[in-house]
């Protein structure tokens, strides 16, 4: 079995590392016959070329890399890249071949929608207003993307409502469309009529930035009726793109292979 090597960004906060631990485990529980192993971009260990140095002293010729990531951003376009092009030159007999990143699947869209529902909030009410956070980029193309993944969200409901808002600080041009800050996002929905904020995470662990939004909407939640939705990894549909993601590289690699 070809080796899945999940790729995940790393934190400073143990939760995060445990909270993806967890979903990789839920996978291999699902599906016992794959070859499930973790590694981290940052912060966190094994590292992504111990766990590729790994399965090549162990005698693979092919292992599959699916990146953790929710946006194509600095750690999808450079930084792994550049890690795996490290691994190929060390272990020239393995094969390493990278997946589509998790990106605005629409299971992890639905994901999302399901958490929020699961934070008390009724999917028929129109005036929940939804401010859906996520990490941020100084890519612009990056947070644009974030951007159109809100109204999705809001699909198949009865709100209308919804704003898009990151944990850091995001490229201005980005700002001026109905995007920034917790608060300017929470505190517009509030001005559009929405009587019952939630905040919703568009990142897949807990962690610290997640803990600044969450403490960012903290003043409103004196006033305001504010809900908290749980990230993404507390949802199966994390662990089921995981494995589509892997299955689809296999099968282009067997497709070039056959070509």
């Amino acid at each position: 079995m070809i080796p899945l090597i999940a790729v995940a960004h790393g934190s400073r906060d143990p939760r995060s590392a445990r909270a993806v631990a967890a979903a990789l485990a839920a996978v291999r529980d699902r599906y016992p016959e794959l070859d499930v192993r973790l590694a981290f971009l940052d912060l966190n260990s094994p590292s992504v070329p111990q766990v590729l140095d790994a399965v090549a002293s162990e005698g693979h010729r092919q292992a599959v890399v699916v990146p953790l990531l929710l946006g194509s951003a600095f750690h999808a376009r450079i930084d792994l890249p550049a890690l795996l092009a490290e691994s190929r030159n060390r272990n020239p007999h393995l094969d390493v071949v990278s997946a589509d990143i998790l990106g605005d699947d629409e299971l992890l869209v639905a994901a999302a929608r399901d958490n929020i529902i699961a934070a008390d909030v009724s999917p028929d009410d129109p005036t929940v207003g939804i401010a859906l956070c996520a990490v941020g980029s100084r890519r612009v193309g990056a947070n644009a993307s974030t951007a159109l993944v809100t109204p999705r969200v809001l699909t198949g409901t009865g709100w209308t409502l919804g704003r898009t808002c990151f944990a850091t600080a995001t490229e201005p041009s980005v700002e001026s469309a109905l995007t920034g800050s917790v608060e300017s996002a929470l505190t517009e929905l509030t001005r559009s009529g929405a009587r019952t904020l939630v905040l919703a995470p568009w990142m897949l662990a807990p962690g610290l930035l997640w803990d600044r939004a969450c403490a960012a909407a903290g003043p409103l939640r004196d006033v305001h009726d504010v809900h908290i939705a749980a990230t993404l990894t507390d949802h199966e549909a994390v662990g089921a793109v995981i494995v589509s993601r892997y299955l689809s590289a296999v099968a282009a690699s067997r497709s070039l292979v056959a070509a």
